[in-house]
């Protein structure tokens, strides 16, 4: 579609609009009759603002036909006076290249009056050069006596004539020059005007090393002489002002004045900081293969009263020297709190004792904040402690913090193998071992052992509870590590014990006492069990100190039963047999022996008292039962059954006042199962011993067939078919042990059957 259609569619579009609002218009004016009669007047009225539109119209697109015209007739007169311009140029470029001969041959002249202007600086500077040598001696002199403010006066005239002359040097040179002649020229001429000036310059250096060491012992100045240290302080804040002005100041000329910025009030305040690190620290610790942690406590005690000290002085006595915009007491605050900070790492990276160790944490997390120290009132309110923030990293803080329980448990671990050296060394003593106020053996080392944990414990929790929880854990590896070595120990003595039953005499008493001793330890064990079940220091599971110490109580009391067991074995192997059977006093003596060894027994603490007793019962029962099992005797006739039957009944009530009388209240154990297992030998009829069985068997469900078998042999009148049906009815009723019984007849062994005999190897491939 060409451009007329789209302006045809325009004009329809719009003429179309308009005839939709002119009806609209005539609509709302005629919407009743009465109103037709105005109809001639309405029609005047639109034909008369038709013809003031059109008339408005027309003058406007005449203007805008005018104006285009003049623009026209502008931009010809404009490109005429450009092509006029560039031709001027291109003739001015051409007479350029035609005079670069001539530019050349005038640069002779331009050195001549580059050298005619530095003669003319020279000259004008001539009456004040002369003064120099003579200005820098008198200044010289004048900072022997001390008199800084009319030093510093000398200073800046020297300082300002040199500057002067070589600002002057600079402007020489224009800006439209082509060769480097003459700027080689000029710097030349500086370095030889700062070589006659280098005494100025190094006037300034001494200056400011004189002020930086006045920095360095302000605190007694301030005292003596304090005019002297605000004369130093103004001209610090001179030089600083302007150094800030050369900073602020517009870039007029590409060289700066030599020696700015000066940056004096940095020197000053590091000299003034020297000076606090000296008085301080004064004469450092020296490292030593392990300092004396006396020597040490002492070092840390001075420390503290030399800070308090020094800002106690900077409050009353240096402040008022300096302008109130140098905020001195929080920045002697924070010059003490970096130099100590910077001491206290250095002796942090000796080789500490842990006493020692434990003395720099104490200091540094406890009394550099404190009252007395750094939270002094006399301090605090111009000294912020959060503002400070802590001496030594957090970083290195747990560094130091895992190092110092390092170190408890080295020394945890170096004491509690002396204490069991000696603990062993004492078992072998011909003396009695040490007894309680009640009367019963006791064995003090666990106790004591728990005792040194726990003033570790207790010193670590002042520094936090972090500390107290590593210290927790380490303690508790290292208990561990002493019952497992407790262990150990009663592993070794009872060997050496069984090599000769004579020595030590005292083995069973000393057993008793470590047996007592882990009873008094059962109730303080639980102080050091941690919450966390893994120790954040050494990385592993934290033990179980209940179990670990239930294990050392056993092993004593094995070796304490392997010692009866072996004086009541001999005894034991003649049940049955027909000396037995016909009333030797084989029990009566294995009575005895347990009746001595009870009055041992009666040494043990609740609750292993008890404990013991009933392990006495089990051990009994299991040896009697197990004679039963090994013995080859055979009863031959119902009167030997019933002579058995009977001495087992009094055996059984032999073992129950024996146990009554160590204070078992009643045999659950011993005395039952020796009853139940008599009405075995006190049937008549053999085809009910299956029903016997049945009953044994739901009493003691651990009862195997070899057991069975074993008894059954015994009673002598049992036939091969008969033991096969009692065999068949066991693997029929064989039943699972509930969760509350306590196995017995898996501790008592039966012997594996004889083979059978052969006439030759070879028959019995």
């Amino acid at each position: 579609m060409s451009a007329d259609d789209y302006g045809i569619l325009a004009l329809d579009k719009a003429e179309n609009l308009a005839r939709g609002a002119a009806l609209k218009w005539a609509s709302g004016i005629f919407c009743r009759s009465d109103q037709l009669a105005r109809l001639g007047h309405y029609r005047r009225r639109e034909t008369q603002r038709n013809s003031s539109i059109q008339s408005r119209l027309k003058s406007a697109v005449q203007s805008y036909v005018e104006g285009v015209e003049q623009g026209v007739s502008q931009l010809r007169s404009s490109l005429t006076e450009v092509k006029e311009v560039q031709k001027s140029l291109r003739e001015a470029q051409d007479i350029w290249k035609g005079s670069e001969e001539l530019l050349t041959s005038l640069q002779p002249l331009r050195n001549l009056m580059t050298e005619h202007v530095q003669l003319t600086v020279v000259i004008q500077s001539l009456p004040y050069i002369y003064t120099v040598p003579e200005i820098i001696c008198q200044t010289q002199s004048l900072i022997n006596s001390q008199h800084f403010l009319e030093v510093h006066l000398h200073l800046r005239e020297l300082e300002s004539l040199r500057d002067d002359v070589l600002y002057r040097l600079q402007r020489v040179s224009p800006a439209t020059e082509s060769t480097n002649c003459t700027s080689n020229y000029n710097t030349d001429a500086a370095k030889l005007v700062q070589e006659f000036f280098a005494g100025v310059q190094e006037l300034s250096e001494e200056l400011g090393r004189t002020l930086f060491s006045l920095a360095h012992s302000a605190m007694s100045l301030a005292s003596s002489d304090p005019t002297t240290l605000v004369s130093a302080v103004r001209i610090i804040e001179r030089e600083e002002n302007l150094d800030a002005a050369e900073s602020r100041g517009p870039q007029r000329h590409p060289w700066k004045p030599p020696g700015r910025p000066k940056q004096w009030k940095n020197g000053f305040l590091q000299g003034l900081e020297r000076g606090v690190c000296e008085r301080l620290i004064g004469s450092s610790l020296e490292e030593e293969e392990n300092i004396n942690p006396t020597a040490l406590a002492k070092h840390l005690k001075e420390l503290q009263g030399r800070a308090l000290e020094e800002l106690r002085v900077t409050s009353s006595v240096l402040a008022p020297c300096f302008p109130p915009h140098y905020d001195v007491c929080r920045t002697v605050g924070m010059m003490c709190n970096r130099v100590i900070s910077r001491h206290v790492r250095d002796i942090l990276n000796f080789k500490l004792s842990h006493s020692a160790l434990y003395q720099v944490l104490h200091w540094t997390i406890i009394v550099y904040p404190s009252e007395e120290m750094m939270g002094h009132p006399d301090v605090s309110p111009e000294v912020d402690l959060q503002e400070l923030g802590p001496l030594i990293s957090s970083k290195a803080l747990e560094e130091q913090l895992n190092r110092y329980t390092r170190s408890v448990r080295t020394c945890l671990s170096q004491w509690i193998q002396k204490a069991l050296e000696v603990e062993y060394m004492d078992w072998s003593r011909e003396q009695e071992p040490d007894k309680d106020p009640e009367g019963m053996y006791m064995s003090s080392m666990l106790l004591l052992v728990m005792q040194m944990m726990a003033e570790n414990i207790k010193l670590a929790l002042v520094l936090g509870e972090s500390l107290e929880s590593r210290v927790k854990n380490a303690a508790l590896h290292e208990m561990d590590n002493c019952l497992l070595w407790l262990r150990e120990a009663l592993v070794k003595y009872g060997i050496e014990h069984m090599k000769d039953r004579t020595i030590p005499k005292l083995y069973v008493p000393y057993l008793l006492a470590t047996i007592n001793g882990c009873t008094a330890l059962s109730s303080s064990i639980s102080y050091l069990q941690p919450d966390n079940p893994v120790s954040p220091v050494f990385k592993k599971a934290v033990p179980c100190l209940k179990t670990s110490l239930d294990k050392t109580q056993k092993k004593a009391c094995h070796l304490l039963f392997d010692e009866i067991q072996i004086e009541l074995q001999p005894l034991f192997l003649q049940i049955p047999s027909r000396p037995w059977l016909s009333g030797s006093d084989i029990m009566h003596r294995i009575c005895e022996k347990v009746d001595n060894f009870s009055q041992y027994l009666s040494q043990a603490k609740a609750p292993m008292c008890q404990f013991l007793i009933i392990q006495m019962e089990r051990m009994l029962v299991i040896e009697y039962v197990k004679g039963f099992m090994h013995n080859k005797m055979v009863c031959k006739s119902s009167g030997e059954r019933i002579q058995m039957t009977e001495r087992m009944s009094r055996d059984a009530e032999g073992l129950r006042v024996t146990l009554t009388r160590m204070g078992l209240e009643e045999s659950t154990l011993c005395v039952p199962l020796i009853l139940s297992l008599q009405e075995m030998f006190a049937l008549k009829d053999p085809s009910l011993l299956c029903l016997e069985v049945s009953g044994l068997m739901t009493t003691y469900p651990d009862i195997s067939d070899d057991h069975v078998l074993a008894l059954l042999e015994v009673r002598g009148d049992v036939s091969r078919d008969l033991r096969h049906t009692v065999m068949n009815m066991m693997r029929q009723q064989a039943l699972t042990l509930p969760e509350d019984y306590h196995p017995i007849f898996m501790s008592i062994s039966v012997p594996a059957p004889a083979s059978p005999f052969c006439l030759h190897p070879s028959s019995c491939a």
